[in-house]
C-alpha cells in the first residue's frame, strides 16, 4: 500500500469515527442520574430493550472506528518522530476499547432476556460486578491512553502552536469524561473527539495536496523539455553510428589476401615453366 493510500484512510479514520461515535451515543438511550445505579439501568432497558440492545451493539462498531482514529494519530506522531508517549498511548486506548466493547456485549445479551421474561433487575445486579469491573479498566485506561497522546502531540508539534493546544486540551477532556460517572459525559468524549481529530485529519489533507501539487511541478512541462533534449540530441549520434560503414579493407584482410594470391602463384609458377 502507497504513502498517500495510507494517508487517505487515516484521514477517512479520523473524520468519520468521532461522528459515527456521538450518533451511536445520541441513539443511545438517556440515563438519568449516574450510569452505576442498577435501578436507573433497569428502567431504562425495560423502557426500549430493542433500542438498548441495539445501541450497545452499535457501540462495538464505533469503537472499533475509534482506535483506528488513534491508530492514525499514532502513525503521524511517529512520522514526526514522536515514539515517548504515543509508543505507551495506542496500547492502552486499544485495551480501553476492548474493556468497553466486553461490558457492551453483556449489556446486549441481558436486554435480549428482557423478553423472555427474566428478572432483569437481578440479571444486572448479578452481572454488576464483573460491569463494573470492566467499566472502571476501560475508563482508567483510556484516561491514561488520552493523556499520553496529548503529551504527544504537544511534543510532536505537527500543527500550529494553538491547534496544537486545543487538539491537546481536547484528548485530555475525552479522558477525564470518560471516567465521569454521568451518562452526559459520553457526549462531551463525543464532541471532543471532533474537536480533536478534525484538525488532525486536516493536516495530512493539507500535507497530501502540499506533496501532490510538488510532485506535478516536479513533471510539468518544464521538466518533459529537459527529458526531450537529451533525446534530440542523441539522434544525429545514432544516424551517424548507422551511416558508418568501413570503406576500405583493414590491413590484416589485405595482407591475408595477398599472401593467398602469392602462395597459388608459387605452386602453379613450375607447371607453368615446364
Amino acid at each position: 500500500m502507497s504513502t498517500r493510500t495510507r494517508n487517505w484512510f487515516r484521514v477517512a479514520a479520523m473524520a468519520v469515527a468521532p461522528v459515527i461515535l456521538l450518533a451511536v451515543l445520541l441513539y443511545h438511550p438517556f440515563l438519568v442520574g449516574a450510569t452505576l445505579s442498577s435501578d436507573v439501568v433497569v428502567q431504562t432497558m425495560e423502557a426500549d430493550s430493542m433500542r438498548w440492545a441495539m445501541a450497545h451493539l452499535l457501540t462495538v462498531g464505533a469503537l472499533a472506528l475509534f482506535v483506528l482514529a488513534f491508530q492514525g494519530l499514532r502513525s503521524r506522531l511517529r512520522e514526526a518522530g514522536e515514539q515517548q508517549w504515543s509508543f505507551f498511548a495506542l496500547p492502552l486506548v486499544i485495551v480501553a476499547g476492548v474493556l468497553v466493547a466486553a461490558l457492551a456485549g453483556m449489556e446486549v445479551a441481558v436486554a435480549t432476556a428482557i423478553p423472555t421474561g427474566a428478572d432483569t433487575l437481578a440479571l444486572v445486579q448479578a452481572l454488576q460486578p464483573w460491569l463494573l469491573t470492566l467499566l472502571a479498566g476501560g475508563t482508567v485506561a483510556f484516561l491514561l491512553g488520552s493523556l499520553a497522546f496529548a503529551a504527544g502531540v504537544v511534543r510532536a508539534e505537527i500543527m500550529g502552536r494553538s491547534m496544537t493546544i486545543v487538539v491537546a486540551v481536547a484528548l485530555a477532556v475525552m479522558g477525564l469524561a470518560a471516567v465521569t460517572p454521568f451518562f452526559g459525559a459520553f457526549y462531551v468524549i463525543g464532541l471532543a473527539a471532533i474537536v480533536a481529530f478534525w484538525p488532525l485529519a486536516w493536516t495530512i489533507v493539507r500535507t497530501e495536496i502540499v506533496s501532490g501539487a510538488e510532485s506535478e511541478a516536479e513533471t510539468g512541462p518544464e521538466a518533459e523539455a529537459e527529458e526531450a533534449e537529451p533525446k534530440a540530441g542523441a539522434e544525429p549520434q545514432a544516424e551517424a553510428e548507422e551511416g558508418e560503414r568501413p570503406t576500405t579493407p583493414r590491413p590484416r584482410a589485405a595482407a591475408e589476401e595477398r599472401k593467398g594470391t602469392f602462395r597459388s602463384f608459387g605452386r602453379h609458377g613450375p607447371r607453368t615453366h615446364h
